[in-house]
């Protein structure tokens, strides 16, 4: 095989090997925990809702404290949301030429907006828009505040108490599109609403199931969340299932969970939702005390996170967040502090391997390679791109005819990989390729012995002959 076929066989290889595995890609092994209970500063009463800036601040809804908290990329305490109403809050500047019947306007838009401010209470859902606002779900009130994040004042609200399109009753979790559409859901309207920024009903989604009674009826919504492709998932707590729509087709992609439990497949209580990596999602399995990993397709990947109250263990958790980096950020509700789960130094070692290998640079890969190898001897990925590392060495050692380090490189795969059936071709072309010349002189010395016979054979044929004629 040439070595540029050769290549392009391990780069298909190594694409393959990241996209078969990243079905179980995420690494949660190391973590660290902040807060408490309590009313100050990174304490908390029934964390809700987390949701982080595209500059990796992180907003927490501490929604028995009545408030919004906001923190650092490592989780140090920044500020509380809402900001206090004082005599200098000032929302809208008075346009140029304000009549009198505007400023009026202005002024009861202003104190409507100062009572909601100051009665800001029980927080649940939120979700941050493309222009710097931040909407939050106050599910005693039925109606969706709209806060300007960099001045902390409400600017704004969605909705009122009501059935009717348009209307909220008990709005549980919200998420934004990347158009702008509100997503809402609606536990005692068993609805999810679609809305636009100025609050118009889009679209109603309305899930069904039948009941012990062979009754079909809605189910309560809980979580909201919107794709990438802009599908919406939902979350359905009281029949433990997760839904994908096409929203505004209002049809139903796929369907995961539906039976109570803790077995693959099975849910109890899920709440809240975040994108994992590679397109799949990531849901808070709350009862069950652990993070469900879904693929894009509605399959089961993985279980993170056990019940407790220990660093490293969940109890009910609530919202989810997963940074650039791969941090998840958990509100563990029922321990009331976050926690900070992040991939262990073997995982994130072997991402820098498996992209210096898709760059054909090995030399820098297979340090790598060891390094996590020297961690996790058993990691299945890591042995893989050993070997493929190996043989690339052994085959670049074969082209240069250094076969001594050819056979070196061939014979470590075993080590790796004991059952490999190219290996003994391998060695078999080293062995002949490193005794050409000693094969070579020795075929040369035999074929040299049979002339030399057989020139001794053809002079004693004449010699006889010609003492024959003599007698």
């Amino acid at each position: 095989m040439k070595k540029q076929d050769y290549l392009i066989l391990l780069s298909l290889f190594i694409l393959t090997l990241i996209s078969v595995t990243g079905k179980c890609s995420m690494d949660f092994s190391e973590f660290t925990t902040r807060g408490f209970e309590g009313k100050g500063p990174l304490e908390f009463n029934s964390p809700e809702d987390v949701v982080i800036t595209r500059d990796g601040q992180i907003l927490v809804a501490d929604q028995n404290n009545n408030r919004i908290q906001v923190f650092d990329a490592k989780g140090d305490f920044a500020r509380f949301l809402p900001a206090k109403v004082t005599e200098a809050t000032i929302r809208f500047s008075p346009p140029a030429n304000e009549n009198n019947s505007e400023r009026k306007a202005r002024e009861r838009e202003e104190n409507r907006l100062n009572k909601l401010q100051n009665s800001f209470r029980e927080p649940l859902g939120i979700a941050l828009d493309n222009i710097g606002n931040l909407y939050v779900s106050m599910m005693k009130d039925d109606i969706i505040l709209i806060i300007d994040f960099k001045s902390g004042n409400v600017v704004g609200s969605i909705g009122k108490s009501g059935k009717q399109p348009g209307e909220l009753y008990y709005p549980m979790d919200i998420d934004i599109s990347s158009a702008g559409h509100i997503a809402v859901s609606e536990f005692r309207n068993k609805r999810v609403q679609i809305l636009d920024v100025n609050g118009n009903c889009l679209k109603e989604l309305r899930y069904q199931e039948q009941d012990a009674k062979n009754n079909i009826s809605s189910i309560a919504p809980r979580g909201v969340h919107w794709t990438n492709d802009n599908r919406l998932i939902v979350t359905y707590p009281t029949y433990n299932q997760v839904v994908c729509w096409e929203p505004y087709e209002g049809a139903v992609i796929w369907r995961y969970g539906g039976i109570k439990g803790s077995n693959d497949g099975e849910m109890n209580n899920p709440s809240f939702i975040c994108n994992g990596v590679d397109g799949s999602i990531l849901v808070s399995d709350t009862l069950n005390h652990r993070i469900t990993e879904i693929s894009r397709t509605g399959k089961f990947n993985a279980h993170y996170g056990k019940r407790g109250s220990a660093p490293g263990r969940i109890y009910v958790p609530r919202g989810i967040a997963l940074t650039t980096d791969e941090n998840l950020v958990i509100a563990d509700q029922g321990n009331n502090r976050l926690h900070f789960f992040r991939p262990g130094q073997a995982t994130l070692t072997l991402r820098e391997a498996k992209q210096f290998a898709l760059k054909d640079d090995w030399t820098n890969a297979i340090t790598r390679i060891s390094k996590v190898l020297y961690l996790q001897p058993n990691n299945e990925q890591a042995r893989d791109l050993m070997v493929n590392a190996l043989y690339y060495f052994g085959n670049e050692a074969f082209d240069k005819g250094d076969y001594i380090k050819a056979e070196e490189n061939y014979r470590r795969v075993l080590k790796y990989r004991p059952e490999d059936s190219s290996i003994k071709e391998k060695l078999d072309a080293v062995f002949w390729a490193s005794n050409q010349e000693t094969i070579a002189i020795a075929v040369l010395v035999v074929v040299g012995i049979i002339v030399g016979l057989f020139c001794l054979w053809i002079g004693k044929v004449l010699v006889l002959r010609l003492l024959n004629k003599k007698d």
